[in-house]
């Protein structure tokens, strides 16, 4: 009986301490704020009242109007929650303000303009949330081998990608054994180059360095890949200049040095959306991609930033300017006439020039 009195009294004691932490913690906890709602709420609400809406250039679709109606209610609804002090914690109502940008944002970009094929414009490929993504078809070729290098104009917003990982372009097959492929890819605030490695399971060379804050402007990238080298096999160029260089040092439980996997189960590419993880997702704008069968130095990397290709060029494996509007979105012949790449999902041209 002694036991089981004690026992009574130390959980009685736990309650009491229980109670007094939670009461503590609301008594330090900050007041949330949520002003955001308010503020998106309005825009919201403006946007609908002043804009056009119909099937016609220069109205948006009614579909996104009613998205954005849908969205609205949403975020009414998080202000009764906050109203009604169900939060917690500040980042359940920053949730439903970035569900609003998100919202607001791809109203915007609905507006419907139509451009005809040929126009000079700019691609923008709306990847995140998986929503669009450029297909540039299947073929052995694009996992790259022993020596390739991988280069194209890249141009994004604050924002442009929210998962854990945003793929710009890959191969990479990470439901392979061993991984498969290769991808250029953001994590965190870091612009990296990964590529599978084996024949030892699930290992990667990769690296990164902080991603250029340039919002809106565009900047050349160039992920070079040359095992022949002594160290530095994997490197990264932006805008004519070493980004980063990467020693491989992939080990086994050996100490055997492991070595490239190109792609064998999966040889699709794709930009803003990774093949085999559909989450790996970013939006951005594109031009002048393009894909080589040799590891190219930097001398040469700064030559292609500022020239053309005609597609001739005997080591190039595929290439699409991504500068004017094509003639079929789902059709896009790359210049060398052995590939064509597909958009899917949400994209949009914008006119260049004037």
């Amino acid at each position: 009986m002694k036991n089981h009195y004690t026992l009574f009294l130390l959980i009685l004691l736990a309650i009491a301490l229980t109670e007094s932490c939670t009461k503590d913690s609301k008594t330090v906890r900050p007041p949330l704020q949520f002003d955001c709602l308010d503020q998106k709420m309005n825009e919201m609400a403006a946007i609908l009242d002043t804009s056009a809406i119909g099937d016609i250039d220069g109205t948006y679709p009614g579909e996104e109007a009613i998205n954005l109606q849908k969205a609205l209610i949403d975020l009414q609804m998080g202000k009764s929650l906050a109203l009604a002090d169900k939060f917690v914690l500040q980042y359940e109502i920053d949730n439903y303000c970035i569900a609003a940008n998100k919202a607001i944002a791809d109203f915007k970009n609905s507006l419907q303009i139509t451009l005809p094929a040929g126009t000079p414009a700019e691609l923008q490929v709306m990847g995140i949330d998986r929503k669009g993504r450029i297909e540039f078809g299947s073929d052995p070729a694009y996992g790259g081998s022993d020596a390739f290098t991988v280069e194209t104009w890249i141009k994004y917003n604050s924002g442009f990608f929210e998962s854990g990982i945003g793929d710009l372009v890959a191969t990479f097959n990470n439901t392979a054994t061993p991984f498969e492929g290769w991808m250029i890819n953001f994590m965190g605030d870091n612009l990296r180059a990964t590529i599978g490695m084996g024949p030892q399971t699930s290992r990667v060379l990769e690296f990164g360095s902080k991603y250029p804050t340039n919002f809106g402007e565009w900047n050349h990238l160039a992920m070079v890949y040359d095992a022949s080298l002594p160290e530095g096999q994997l490197k990264m160029y932006l805008n004519g200049k070493q980004f980063f260089s990467k020693t491989n040092d992939i080990l086994d439980n050996a100490g055997v040095i492991q070595q490239y996997q190109p792609n064998k189960q999966n040889t699709n590419m794709w930009a803003f959306q990774e093949p085999t993880d559909l989450s790996r997702c970013m939006t951005g704008y594109m031009k002048k991609f393009r894909m080589w069968s040799t590891a190219k130095s930097i001398e040469q990397v700064v030559t292609l930033m500022n020239s053309d290709v005609t597609g001739t060029e005997p080591d190039l494996v595929c290439a699409w300017d991504f500068t004017s509007v094509p003639q079929n979105p789902e059709n896009i012949p790359d210049k060398t006439g052995r590939h064509n790449a597909k958009l899917v999902g949400k994209y949009k041209w914008y006119k260049t020039g004037n």
